[in-house]
């Protein structure tokens, strides 16, 4: 039997895992996505964000609002985003057998080696959900925690803590053959308790990695063709993104408010979303996630604010010069795809594409 290795490698940060097969020679990185944490408030964008054990606010499913008319745009095809690539139809011409044993080097060192698939899973991690359940295996996920929300058939999965606690005797009693965790604070308790353990610290960076960590996820699970399948509708999307805005020389400002003032800056995921759709954050100065303060985003005068809540903006008159308040180009997601580093999350940067440049992408 051919035998595949799966290495986790890169700094305990970055949460890199990749995956060598002997027969083939590849590596396969994993980073799975987990809420993340974020620095105490700043008063002004230039200032680093504090420890990185402050929450940065979640950001909640919304609605859609209008989209900007007032930015320029270039004249380039009509590309329609939000639906499938032929890519996804014709992406694996020769089925990918699964072949095991798969070894895992997990976040702190040791080698997890998986003989077979596992059958029951705790997998405690929101991005590791969606892409059991987008490659088809969302069967073997037996518990989670109880800020998963997609897609609706976790509502049946039992639940054994909130983000960052478990419930060990929980997690237990559902004989699980593997749990996934994106910290190490229960491994050992867990493992004192039988379980078989893999830990992987969350994705901190460059979202195209998503991909592969479905195929990875592929892998592990015994299904590596389905797993194919999704990452490269995944990357065919990325890529039609990237060749619409091309022509654009210079795009819009922009802040993203995802509560109370907080906003991403360097170092973050969204930053990669406005760079690949050629956004200038006014926030750029910020490391990682900090609050603005209402002053410097009215001296930094943003086109564009993507908000929940709106009111925010509108209801005070201090921010009645900003040009995104002005010109009513206060967006609102409609879901949180860009909270979770999964399938779902190319989703949401084309409906931010859609929102930005109505002219270029349907």
């Amino acid at each position: 039997m051919n035998g595949v290795i799966v290495s986790l490698v890169g700094l305990l940060a970055l949460g890199t895992v990749a995956v060598a097969c002997s027969s083939e020679n590849e590596s396969i990185p994993l980073d799975p996505q987990s809420p993340a944490a974020a620095a105490p408030a700043q008063p002004a964008v230039a200032g680093p964000t504090g420890p990185a054990s402050a929450p940065a606010p979640p950001v909640q499913p919304e609605q859609a609002a209008p989209a900007p008319t007032a930015v320029p745009l270039p004249t380039p095809k009509v590309v329609r985003v939000g639906v499938p690539r032929p890519a996804r139809e014709t992406a694996v011409s020769t089925p990918i057998p699964a072949v095991f044993p798969v070894t895992v080097l997990a976040g702190d060192g040791r080698e997890i080696t998986f003989d077979q698939p596992p059958e029951r899973i705790v997998a405690f991690d929101s991005a590791v959900v969606e892409m059991l359940f987008a490659i088809g295996e969302g069967n073997r996920i037996v518990g989670t925690h109880q800020y998963v929300s997609y897609p609706p058939e976790v509502a049946d999965i039992a639940r054994v803590g909130d983000a960052f606690n478990m419930d060990i005797e929980a997690t237990v009693a559902l004989e699980p053959d593997l749990v996934f965790v994106f910290f190490d604070r229960f491994v050992q308790d867990l493992e004192r308790a039988g379980l078989k353990v893999l830990y992987i610290p969350s994705l901190t960076d460059d979202f195209e990695k998503i991909a592969e960590h479905i195929r990875t996820w592929g892998r592990i699970v015994g299904n590596p063709d389905e797993a194919e399948k999704v990452a490269m509708d995944f990357e065919s999307r990325v890529m039609a993104i990237r060749e619409t805005v091309e022509p654009v020389g210079a795009g819009p400002t922009v802040l993203q408010d995802v509560g109370g003032f907080w906003t991403p800056g360097q170092g973050t995921m969204m930053q990669e979303v406005f760079d690949l759709l050629k956004l200038e954050n006014v926030a750029y100065e910020i490391e990682g996630y900090a609050q603005i303060s209402p002053e410097v985003i009215v001296e930094q005068d943003p086109t564009i604010i993507f908000t929940s809540d709106p009111e925010r903006f509108t209801d005070e008159p201090a921010f009645e010069s900003v040009r995104a308040v002005r010109h009513g180009s206060l967006l609102t997601l409609s879901s949180d795809a860009l909270s979770v580093h999964g399938p779902r999350f190319i989703e949401g940067v084309e409906e931010m594409a859609r929102l930005v440049y109505p002219g270029i992408f349907e």
